[in-house]
């Protein structure tokens, strides 16, 4: 029965964001949602020493009565949105109106908290989970894997996953690609995720546990720091070369993984400048019917002692989006043709290259 009810949550929830609601938005509810959003930013937003600037922007707005005339609730939020990613130069910022997410959360809570009660909580893991559900969908984040010629492995990875569901399925990849000569990571257009992302960087360092980031929490004050794991389900991926390619599109956690492999110099990276967005987020209830997506922590690397905010992580080489594989797989042959002391295998290698050149790789970022 509970997992029946879930369902239809879920189902009502998905069906509520594809509709745009009739109510009309008040000025008094523009204002506390404003209000709130201030709050929110002066005591949890990560970058302390821009609270007020952002929060007297915001002032501003409000007075110049630019949300005077927006009455609709979606509008209202994604106007917010694009002017606090204007005014902050923060990407993560999102203003969302799903009044049947904030419900759904609050009951959500409200029941967890009465099986704990009763101590039942436990046992109502099995509970179907639509994320699970969906990740199970997308393989978990890793779309391909397969063998180029020349032995050159190739991983696309469109998402990072929760470790807890990925970890089977990274392993089962890498015993894939464990025995080329060469592998090529693709995140292009990959939005982020979790630290699956550091789990995956763990097969390319040794068992000895390294500081792969640091994470400062503005809420708690708190640093945590992540290290590669010292175990992990397969053979680790060592003194081989590394290619990681990214564009715009890549984002976040997506660009944790390339700036630490870059800067612990795992690997080269290929391709354009990312997107810039390296601050984690907290997704909080503003009231009954909007939610706010607030950046609360940023990331210090152990090597460069800073991160890529507003930067983007820059590529070794920079090339245009239709060469960026191209131009990989033909640098990993010339490293492989440098290296091998085979005169016929290096003869192969050259004549890949030769064929490669040729091909015009087939994109759509």
């Amino acid at each position: 029965m509970l997992r029946f009810r879930k369902v239809l949550i879920i189902l009502f929830v998905l069906q509520s964001v594809l509709s745009y609601s009739q109510k009309i938005l008040s000025k008094k509810e523009k204002y506390k949602v404003i209000d709130r959003i201030k709050e929110l930013i002066d005591t949890q937003y990560v970058l302390a020493n821009k609270t007020e600037i952002i929060n007297n922007s915001l002032d501003s707005l409000k007075s110049t009565k630019k949300y005077k005339n927006i009455k609709d609730y979606r509008n209202f939020a994604e106007a917010l949105s694009e002017d606090l990613v204007t005014i902050s130069k923060d990407q993560h910022f999102k203003i969302q109106y799903n009044p049947e997410l904030v419900s759904s959360r609050r009951e959500e809570r409200k029941r967890w908290q009465e099986l704990e009660q009763i101590g039942e909580a436990e046992n109502q893991k099995e509970v179907f989970d639509i994320n699970y559900w969906y990740s199970q969908k997308i393989n978990f984040g890793i779309q391909k894997v397969e063998i180029l010629e020349g032995n050159i492995g190739y991983m696309k990875l469109t998402f990072f996953d929760i470790l807890q569901w990925a970890q089977s399925t990274i392993d089962a990849a890498m015993g894939v690609l464990a025995n080329t000569d060469a592998l090529i990571i693709d995140i292009r257009d990959n939005g982020g995720g979790y630290i699956s992302a550091s789990y995956l960087a763990s097969y390319f360092f040794d068992e000895k546990p390294t500081v792969w980031n640091i994470g400062y929490e503005r809420p708690s004050s708190l640093r945590d720091t992540t290290y590669t794991y010292r175990e992990i389900g397969g053979q680790r991926y060592l003194k081989k070369p590394i290619y990681i390619l990214v564009n715009k599109k890549s984002f976040s956690r997506a660009e944790l993984f390339a700036y630490c492999m870059k800067h612990h110099n795992k690997a080269i990276i290929v391709g354009q400048t990312t997107a810039g967005a390296s601050h984690g987020i907290d997704f909080l209830e503003m009231d009954d019917n909007f939610l706010i997506q607030l950046p609360i922590t940023s990331s210090i690397h152990p090597v460069t002692k800073t991160d890529w905010e507003g930067i983007g992580v820059i590529p070794h080489i920079k090339t245009t989006k239709e060469e960026t594989l191209k131009v990989a797989y033909t640098m990993i042959l010339d490293e492989l043709i440098a290296s091998e002391k085979d005169q016929e295998l290096g003869r192969h290698y050259d004549r890949l290259k030769k064929k490669y050149k040729g091909i015009k790789e087939k994109t759509t970022n």
